[in-house]
């Protein structure tokens, strides 16, 4: 009925009224005028000068109390403190008008004059179809040690973004040095007692040679108006392949002096002449030099220098994020500037410590009914992991496997898995200068010592068990892994077979690298499993029952085992340093664990049954392997 009675009305046509129209309605006073908002605007009140007043009084007395304050880090509070009022610029008008950055940015580009970077040219001469690349500034204060502002830096980057496969770049891979590499040479420093010193190579990538014909536009702030662009005749950052032409320059350096490149490690580099022995290793463009001779330290770097523009940073301090302290004992690697800046960034600097980085038993695919988080948060979460990833991947090998368990959940996380996220970051502000200790050996002797544990069928989820295993150098651990089977085994023999097999590679490219610095394990590398089972499966070629249906490649244990790489040795499991990759454990547990791999606890109460030393033998008739525990001084 209401269909028939609106159809049976007439329509009235709407009639357009045009803007001349309304214009005329507006001065005649016929349109009803725009309704204005009697509210009376103001700034926010943290804008008035009161409210500015007194956070200038708080932080004043906030710098008060760092420089007071005795405290670990005290230099990195004061920058904190500091850091509302010190930013990079965000544009390049901002840089254009700050004096320090104006500076910068002319140093950037006299570097590239010198270098021969690049030259100015008519747009005529690119070929036709080349797009010719943009480039952009970036800007970022570097930083000391401690944390204080070190300069301002101003880097020209090319959007490498922009590139295409195939016209602007070919082979863009370029490789990087091992974390374990890095420790092994740390470690073999302290043993010995050899110098290890830092150098930086400044403006790196502008080092290497293109095989490209590019072009890019002139750079912001700069441009001379005359519409030409620069002729790329050197690499520079940013454009994708500029990793791999600097290490291919830095490469054919090396072997020009007569280095050799080590074959377990690309990234590692040996010059041997006579009793002289010097080791160097490259990430990117900073290097640790690992030598014997001050003479033969000196030369090398004069021919560094001499090919390229190098920073000396005399005996190492920092490095990769890692402060590296040495005294007459020993050599400590920790991060106490990289977890206070983790707490700062996720608002936990004032949360109170926790002993363990995860409650005993936890289960991540627990409170399944529990929803899933927001968009932000769930970003906030992948934040967290990713930077607790980096500390157990450098420094923090206790926190190994909460970050793999974390890390099943990355894409998915709930309210559930936050907390615990934020209960590892509490837990590292326990003992943010705690990291691996390696101590200086009296009978200057190196002694490589591997650990491999599994659980049984943990993950409640897929039923697959979780492996880890550790490698340690003098007491002190080096390489590391916590990791989730790939398979399910059906047995505790075959998830402990498992792990072995995987620590076993490991094993053995250790061994083959420490052949390389001159200190080879004749008798093969010993590997500690509180598997019997596990051990006599190794060790006997034999086809049982309830294992004939393990695949084939975890057999090359056998073989590695028969050709005298590693010996394999039972030991309790209370003695069994890897159990903290495997499982949550107890506080009690958990810090004998990281005595157990050269760490110190972040609580001073281990449990009394448990302090002393741990002795573990029939390696060989004389050879004696003793791991110090905490309160002891040293290795006997």
């Amino acid at each position: 009925l209401l269909n028939q009675q609106l159809s049976k009305t007439p329509r009235t046509p709407m009639k357009r009224v045009t803007w001349e129209e309304k214009l005329r309605r507006l001065e005649e006073g016929e349109a009803t005028p725009l309704r204005r908002s009697a509210r009376i605007s103001q700034p926010p009140e943290r804008f008035s000068p009161g409210h500015i007043a007194r956070m200038h009084e708080h932080l004043v007395s906030d710098l008060d109390d760092c420089m007071l304050v005795d405290m670990h880090g005290h230099e990195y509070a004061l920058d904190v403190c500091l850091m509302g009022q010190v930013h990079e610029p965000r544009s390049v008008h901002e840089a254009l008008n700050r004096p320090e950055w104006v500076e910068s940015m002319h140093e950037e580009l006299e570097s590239h004059k010198v270098n021969g970077s690049f030259e100015l040219v008519d747009p005529a001469v690119v070929p036709p179809g080349l797009e010719v690349l943009r480039c952009q500034w970036v800007w970022k204060y570097k930083h000391n040690p401690d944390g204080t502002i070190e300069r301002p830096k101003s880097r020209l980057v090319v959007m490498g973004n922009t590139q295409k496969l195939g016209v602007h770049y070919e082979e863009v891979y370029s490789l990087v040095g091992k974390h374990a590499t890095l420790r092994g040479m740390l470690g073999i420093s302290a043993a010995l007692g050899l110098d290890i010193h830092d150098m930086d190579v400044k403006t790196a990538f502008l080092h290497g040679d293109l095989e490209e014909e590019l072009y890019m536009r002139q750079p912001p702030g700069f441009d001379d108006g005359s519409h030409r662009v620069c002729r790329l005749k050197k690499s520079i950052y940013g454009l994708k392949q500029a990793p791999r032409q600097w290490y291919l320059k830095f490469d054919e350096a090396l072997m020009d002096f007569g280095f050799e490149r080590s074959e377990c490690d690309p990234a590692l580099y040996h010059f041997v002449r006579d009793e002289e022995r010097i080791s160097l290793f490259l990430y990117v463009d900073d290097l640790l030099l690992l030598c014997s001779s001050k003479a033969l330290l000196d030369r090398v770097k004069d021919f560094l220098s001499s090919r390229f523009r190098m920073k000396d940073l005399g005996e190492v301090k920092y490095y990769l994020g890692m402060q590296i302290e040495r005294d007459e004992s020993g050599i400590l690697i920790h991060q106490e500037r990289y977890i206070l800046n983790m707490l700062q960034s996720f608002g936990l600097s004032e949360a109170n410590p926790v002993r363990t980085p995860l409650p005993t038993g936890f289960d991540v695919h627990a409170y399944e009914d529990e929803p899933l988080l927001r968009d932000e948060l769930v970003k906030l979460y992948q934040s967290i992991v990713g930077s607790l990833m980096y500390a157990c991947t450098t420094t923090q090998p206790q926190i190994a496997f909460a970050v793999s368990q974390l890390s099943k959940v990355a894409s998915c996380p709930k309210m559930f898995h936050l907390q615990a996220a934020k209960r590892v970051l509490r837990y590292l502000k326990g003992g943010v200068k705690s990291g691996i200790f390696f101590q200086t050996q009296p009978q200057s002797q190196v002694q490589l010592v591997g650990f491999s544990d599994a659980d049984y069928a943990g993950d409640s989820a897929s039923r697959r068990s979780h492996s880890g295993y550790v490698f340690c150098l003098n007491g002190a651990a080096i390489s590391w892994q916590s990791k989730r089977q790939p398979v399910v085994a059906l047995s505790t023999t075959e998830s402990e077979y498992i792990s072995l097999c995987q620590c076993i590679q490991e094993g053995v490219w250790l061994r083959r690298l420490f052949g390389e610095f001159g200190h080879d394990h004749a008798g093969g590398v010993p590997v500690f499993v509180d598997n019997q089972s596990a051990i006599a499966l190794a060790q006997n070629a034999c086809l049982h029952g309830r294992t004939k249906h393990m695949q084939v490649r975890w057999h090359f244990l056998r073989e590695m085992v028969a050709a005298g790489e590693v010996i394999l040795q039972w030991c309790p499991t209370n003695h069994q340093a890897a159990d903290i990759l495997t499982k949550s454990l107890p506080f009690e547990r958990h810090g004998v664990c990281m005595t157990l791999l050269g760490m110190q606890p972040h609580d001073d109460r281990v449990p009394a049954a448990d302090a002393g030393i741990l002795v573990l033998l029939s390696l060989a008739d004389s050879m004696l392997w003793v791991a110090p525990t905490h309160g002891q001084g040293g290795v006997v």
